[in-house]
């Protein structure tokens, strides 16, 4: 069983903490062991290895060394950890085992292959020098598991999570209605529909009646259900209760079809029947009993996620699960007929008494396209959990197994009761009785416990052989047909010897329990019984009588109270519960600033581009604390100062809230130029079509970072409120990748409501919305800019770049899309943010400038079309502290404002000259035509320059030769940029 280590040699991992203990060996588990068999399976272990019987493993000193996530096991003896008995990974251990009997040893259990659910169990027995150090050593295993746990939960890679990653949708949770069938009548969702807007509509006659103002949303106002959705909807209010809280549909609305709507097929019926529960008796009607709608004062988006085994309903708003159902509790899954863009399902609710034990739940979707994937969805995943279902090897037992009845005898004699284990070999057979007597007595065993454990061992080899013969109750074994009669009579005797055996085992059990207690009443106190019931218990003792002062020396008797007393002892029991009230509430307030604060300091965890002094930091404390800071408008050179000196991380998000504010006091968009005035939390109860595009890039938007590494965790589910709302706020744009960078930047120093404000300053007020645009013309517009600037301050890394094919688009387009955000560490981004609210768009300009120049030797000697890109794309971003400092420094000076208004007017000259010149399709005539021309005018002036001798001549010549070559060459490498930049 001893291996190698797979790592390099002398590379092997430091072990975190090392036990010196003995192994004394293991053995697999039969799957139908149980845990009262355990300890006899441990001790048989233990005694193989103290008397060195062969088995798996010899019993040896060994060296359990926790290198999380594995557990290395190397021989004591020897010098190089790479050589070990066995190691696998802590978070594999499913159970721990500590001996009653001897402190000093415990096991674990373990698959024998982790990675194959299938596989069996194998258990690992050790012993500790003292007993002391058992609990540190699992412990600290536990420890290190709880360690890989964390590790396993990160979100893998697009390809390795590709098998385990589950299907999401955003749904409005319309409401729940309780049923009497499993099976959903094919107009059932039409119907809860039509009653969730009787009830909005019976909701407003009652608020009108009232004089009550109703509600101004457009959306239906639901009466709220008392069910996990509801309450996660809701605040901690009493509930309104009204004629309309429960309705019946009339007994002919609904049919009693077993249809399951528009899904046009079945769900396997081995994931959705359950045999747990009977069929309910046949009503005159199959119509919802019990209608709960949803409030439609609160947010009721959800993401609807689909799992491998169950579906998740997940609210953004509150970050929690706030639904959660397997597979086989849904029985059914139905889609409008009338209403498309609504579906739902039916499942077993554990919560509801009574004969109603089915539930619907009734979601809406964005379009009916959207509700024909889920249902398509739920369908491939149905089929694909009863295909892993069926494929698993179901373990039977019945009450006439072998083993079942060994697991009931473990069960009973916990400990040594010999008196049990005997009665349980009367049932043997005479032959049976002989052979383990035999065995038992050839080991010669030196105490009752060890013979105990002895005649276990003996009975479990026993059960293991004839459960491998043995036919279940019900099961008939598989012979010709002339034995079938035989057949019969051997399920008789099976059943008749079951019938003995449990009466046998009845009048034992009833035997010893009577015994038992006529044991304990000749130790059992009188106060020690407990009253069987309230109606038993002593009428003279007060539950409360705790709560008020002895009535011993006062003169009055203990016995009667009055009304004062009660009084009195209410008064203090309220006062208690208030206190108690008060005390919890404060620790969740305390709870909730703890985590707030674990938040915040996981958001702003990144390394800092440069010190701010405390002198700056106190100017931007004294700014930010002025008064009615948003309509003060501050000197921009005074801001441009403080603002090149640092900026406090702790206070970056109110800085950029300041400076937005400044901007905007001294840039008013036009009327028509404004967002639309839509409030955050309106946008946030509303369905948006570009939910699909959003969660494919929430895993993509800084994987590496702690706060939106959970898969739909608080970062994940806040980044997707903020890019849904908006897409739904700016419609022209909707969602374009590129966007979750931005917001996620933004997310990280500020909240939510916020982030969306700096968000719509970003897009709107500095115009960062253009280059998002579907026909993306701004950004063309960029590369162009981009490219002049090269061409104009850095020829030779322009010609360079040129010469091997690599436009601006190549490299440049993530910088302008995703502001740096995705290829850059946030410290420089952040920088870069700081510098944005300032100066605007030119600030990502400056930035590209400064890196290609600074980087510009290391490019220039890269000779080829790949090397060139990757350098590009892999190490300028890899900037050292100083490098992303000095880059910081060098945009602070730089002014281009001047230089990219030329070019953008050059652009739009070359692009009217384009549109009033010949066809597209004689460009690459006329550009031929123009490289012919080229040549010929070379090659003449070339032929005169050898004729002529005058040197005056020669040199006139010359100059005139390299204005001729440096014209065209100029109008040529302009008409191929723009070419490029077009197409």
């Amino acid at each position: 069983m001893e291996g190698q280590s797979n790592d390099t040699k002398g590379s092997s991992p430091k072990p975190e903490r090392s036990f010196s203990l003995f192994y004394m060996g293991w053995c697999t588990l039969d799957r139908r062991t149980t845990l009262p068999m355990l300890p006899w399976l441990v001790a048989e272990i233990r005694r193989r290895g103290e008397r060195n019987e062969p088995g798996p493993a010899q019993a040896r000193q060994v060296q359990l060394s926790l290198c999380p996530p594995l557990i290395r096991c190397v021989p004591a003896s020897s010098s190089n950890a790479s050589v070990f008995i066995f190691e696998h990974k802590a978070q594999f251990i499913s159970r721990f085992i500590h001996n009653s009997h001897d402190l000093s040893y415990f096991a674990y259990l373990i698959r024998s292959q982790p990675e194959d659910p299938e596989s069996e169990m194998a258990c690992h027995v050790f012993k500790a020098g003292e007993p002391n150090q058992v609990p540190e050593v699992i412990s600290s295993i536990r420890q290190a598991s709880k360690v890989a746990h964390k590790e396993d939960n990160r979100p893998k890679q697009e390809g390795e999570e590709s098998f385990y990653n589950s299907q999401k949708f955003e749904v409005l949770y319309c409401g729940k209605v309780t049923v009497n069938h499993k099976k959903a009548p094919s107009t059932l969702i039409d119907d809860c529909i039509d009653k969730f807007r009787q009830h909005e509509v019976e909701r407003k006659r009652l608020h009108l009646l009232n004089g009550q103002r109703s509600s101004t949303e457009t959306s239906v106002e639901f009466i709220v259900g008392d069910d996990p959705l509801s309450a996660s909807l809701t605040e901690a209010a009493g509930a309104e209760s009204g004629a309309g809280d429960q309705a019946r549909v009339s007994n002919g609305k609904l049919g009693s079809s077993l249809s399951v709507g528009s899904l046009r097929g079945a769900f396997p019926e081995c994931i959705l029947e359950d045999s747990g529960f009977e069929e309910q008796q046949e009503r005159h009607a199959s119509a919802p009993n019990n209608v709960q709608p949803s409030d439609a004062d609160k947010n009721r988006t959800m993401l609807f996620q689909v799992g491998r085994f169950e579906v998740n309903l997940i609210s953004p708003d509150s970050k929690t699960v706030v639904l959660e159902k397997n597979f086989k509790d849904i029985s059914s899954c139905s889609q409008g007929v009338k209403q498309t863009d609504h579906f739902g399902f039916i499942c077993r609710d554990a919560v509801e008494s009574g004969p109603s034990q089915y539930v619907c739940y009734v979601f809406q979707c964005a379009s009916e396209s959207l509700v024909d994937e889920v249902m398509l969805t739920l369908k491939q995943a149905f089929s694909t959990a009863a295909a892993l279902q069926s494929s698993k090897t179901q373990v039977k037992l019945c009450e006439a197994c072998p083993m079942h009845d060994l697991h009931k005898l473990c069960e009973r004699i916990e400990g040594t009761s010999t008196l049990a284990i005997q009665k349980h070999l009367s049932m043997l057979s005479d032959n049976e009785q002989a052979d383990i007597f035999e065995r038992v007595q050839r080991l010669k065993p030196s105490s009752d416990q060890e013979e105990n454990e002895l005649v276990i061992l003996h009975l479990r080899q026993l059960c293991e052989t004839k459960q491998k013969t043995h036919v279940h109750i019900g099961e008939a074994p598989q012979q010709n047909a002339p034995n079938n009669m035989a057949s019969d009579n051997s399920v008789g005797r099976n059943k008749l010897d079951v019938l003995k055996n449990k009466a046998r085992s009845s009048l034992t059990s009833s035997l010893e329990n009577i015994f038992s207690r006529v044991c304990l009443c000749f130790y059992m106190d009188g106060r020690e019984l407990l009253p069987l019931s309230p109606r038993a218990s002593d009428h003279g003792h007060d539950t409360l009588a705790s709560l008020l002062p002895s009535e011993k020396g006062t003169g009055g008797e203990t016995g009667s109270r009055t009304p004062a007393d009660y009084r009195a002892l209410w008064r203090t029991a309220i006062h208690q519960q208030i206190l108690l009230i008060r005390m919890e509430k404060e620790n969740q307030r305390l709870e909730a600033s703890r985590d707030e604060l674990h938040i915040r300091k996981m958001k702003l965890d990144y390394q800092e581009v440069g010190e701010c002094a405390k002198e700056v930091q106190a100017l931007w404390e004294r700014k930010l604390n002025v008064p009615c800071w948003t309509k003060v408008q501050w000197d921009k050179e005074e801001i441009q100062t403080a603002l090149c000196q640092g900026v406090p991380k702790s206070r970056r998000g109110e800085v950029w809230l300041l400076l937005s504010q400044q901007y905007r006091l001294r840039h008013r968009l036009p009327q028509r130029q404004q967002p639309p005035d839509m409030p955050y939390q309106d946008l946030l109860k509303q369905l948006t079509a570009q939910q699909h595009s959003i969660l494919v890039d929430l895993g993509r938007t800084f994987p590496t970072h702690q706060y939106f590494s959970a898969q739909l965790g608080a970062g994940q589910l806040s980044l997707y409120n903020l890019l849904k709302a908006y897409s739904l706020l700016d419609m022209e744009v909707g969602y374009c990748q590129g966007i979750s960078f931005v917001a996620g930047v933004l997310l990280l120093h500020m909240s939510e409501e916020q982030a969306f404000d700096t968000l719509k300053f970003l897009m709107y007020d500095l115009g960062l919305r253009r280059q998002y645009r579907p026909d993306m013309i701004s950004l063309q517009i960029q590369m162009y800019q981009l490219s002049r600037l090269l061409h104009d301050y850095h020829r030779g890394l322009y010609s360079h770049l040129e010469e091997h094919e690599i436009s601006p688009s190549l490299y440049a387009a993530p910088w302008f899309l995703t502001l740096f955000a995705s290829q850059f560490p946030l410290g420089f981004v952040s920088r870069i943010f700081d510098l944005l609210f300032v100066q605007g768009t030119e600030v990502i300009f400056k930035v590209a400038l400064c890196l290609l120049s600074s980087h510009e030797g290391e490019i220039l000697e890269c000779d080829s079309f790949e090397s060139i890109v990757d350098y590009l794309k892999s190490t300028i971003p890899t900037l050292t502290r100083k490098q992303m400092e000095e880059t910081i420094a060098k945009v602070e000076k730089m002014d281009i404002s001047k230089q990219l208004h030329a070019y953008e007017v050059e652009y739009h000259v070359l692009q009217d000259e384009m549109m009033d010149g010949p066809p597209v399709s004689e460009d690459s005539d006329r550009l031929d035509k123009l490289e012919k021309t080229n040549a010929q005018l070379k090659k003449q002036n070339m032929e005169l320059l050898e004729k002529l001798q005058g040197p005056t001549v020669i040199l006139r010549l010359k100059c005139l030769l390299q204005n001729v070559i440096e014209t065209g060459n100029k109008s040529m490498r302009s008409f191929i940029l723009f070419r490029n930049l077009i197409n």
